[in-house]
């Protein structure tokens, strides 16, 4: 009787979540309630400029804004796509009702305006006193005293907790992956560094971390990467605002 019980309620809570899931589809009336119902949009595009994939703005130009095009777009989100944006392929979202990808498909149709512009660039100097020049700021004045910025703190977090489990402590490389700032030193770009995180690398056995980090999240590991690559951080836990 235990038993039956505890499958009876097994069998409940996976109708209802199943159930709760498609309720919450069709009830979606944002780009944001419809990222915070799992899917991974954002993991590798951005709405004014690109990441693994082109930006949302991009695409709606590349289409010409035409509402026609809204069940050709809908069905390559439902069902993948590759070439029309370059090589590497957008996996297929099957879990995403034919309703929400509709919607989805109109919204990024409707969009209009410019990418983001070239990044500022900032100047530090490494431990040796050479003058380096980065596109994201790594240091803050914070009363009185320099910490690094809330990104590349939140960087080396994200680092400490995930990927130095086969990159190794600090990004020096481990005993299952390599060495991180070399690769970057040796010409790896960021577009290169998204695609291979957000993809994963399968036949190395590295998962990949799309729907996991989202693009902004991904961006804080990389600049915390690039900045121990430019020997601008020592290793260890970099001065914060927390301390």
């Amino acid at each position: 009787m235990a038993r039956a019980a505890f499958l009876f309620a097994v069998v409940a809570i996976v109708i209802l979540a199943r159930w709760t899931g498609a309720t919450a589809q069709d009830e979606t009336t944002s780009p944001e309630q419809l990222m915070s119902h799992g899917f991974d949009c954002f993991s590798c595009h951005a709405i004014n400029k690109e990441v693994v994939g082109p930006a949302w703005i991009t695409i709606a130009e590349h289409y010409h804004h035409d509402p026609s095009k809204v069940p050709y777009l809908a069905a390559k989100i439902r069902d993948g796509s590759v070439g029309d944006f370059g090589k590497i392929p957008m996996p297929a979202h099957q879990d995403m009702n034919n309703k929400l990808a509709t919607y989805l498909a109109n919204y990024i149709l409707s969009l209009n305006g410019a990418l983001e512009g070239p990044p500022r660039k900032y100047q530090y100097k490494n431990s040796n006193g050479e003058e380096v020049t980065v596109d994201f700021p790594v240091f803050e004045n914070y009363q009185g005293r320099q910490v690094v910025t809330r990104d590349i703190f939140g960087g080396f977090e994200k680092y400490d907790s995930y990927c130095f489990r086969c990159h190794g402590f600090d990004a020096v490389g481990g005993e299952y992956a390599p060495d991180l700032r070399k690769s970057l030193d040796n010409g790896m770009s960021k577009h290169d560094f998204f695609v291979a995180s957000m993809e994963g690398r399968s036949s190395k056995g590295m998962p990949g971390w799309a729907g996991f980090f989202d693009a902004d999240e991904l961006n804080q590991v990389y600049e915390y990467v690039e900045a121990r690559a430019l020997d601008l951080l020592p290793p260890g836990r970099p001065p914060s605002q927390s301390d």
